[in-house]
């Protein structure tokens, strides 16, 4: 990682009130990150042993522009046969009280003991769809599973990503719980 330096040390002639450096003094402090974790760093051995699609990973939702300068993402579809969902990861440098704050989402519940936070889209058309949040060193994690279109779903969404949160869990950055 990089690193910022700071070098100070006396010049000059020393007179009776103002001493003279001995050595430089250094100072380092730690680097700011620019954009939040990337999701797509996620291995494609946990990617896999979750039952995702490895080919299937994309870092986009639409086209090839990003959703937006705060939020990284990266989705993959379970396998076909009979693939049913997407799972899209989402990271941000946000808490968790501005993704309760979002009107898309409601239904906030806490399901385990790490923190992490169930919740379901507010829209009012019928569609598969649930997702779970971690609170992460740095900001916010959250995982959503979204039905594909026109496919019955083949297990409850919130069931399952719960699953798939658990599964790839330790791959995110650390909990700061």
């Amino acid at each position: 990682m990089a690193a910022v330096m700071v070098l100070v040390a006396g010049c000059g002639n020393s007179t009776s009130s103002a001493p003279v450096a001995d050595s430089p003094t250094s100072v380092v402090t730690a680097p700011v990150p620019s954009e939040p974790w990337d999701p797509c760093t996620i291995p494609n051995s946990a990617v896999e042993a979750a039952g995702l699609d490895v080919e299937s990973k994309t870092s986009t939702l639409v086209g090839d522009r990003p959703i937006s300068t705060d939020w990284m993402i990266c989705s993959w579809r379970n396998p076909d046969p009979g693939s049913w969902y997407f799972l899209g990861v989402f990271s941000s440098d946000h808490d968790l009280a501005y993704l309760e704050g979002n009107d898309q989402f409601g239904d906030f519940t806490v399901v385990d003991s790490a923190g992490a936070v169930q919740f379901q889209r507010t829209a009012n058309y019928e569609e598969v769809s649930c997702g779970i949040a971690y609170e992460v060193v740095g900001g916010i994690v959250y995982f959503i599973l979204d039905g594909r279109a026109s496919r019955e779903p083949r297990g409850d969404p919130c069931v399952e990503v719960e699953r798939l949160g658990s599964a790839l869990r330790s791959s995110l950055p650390p909990s700061n719980r």
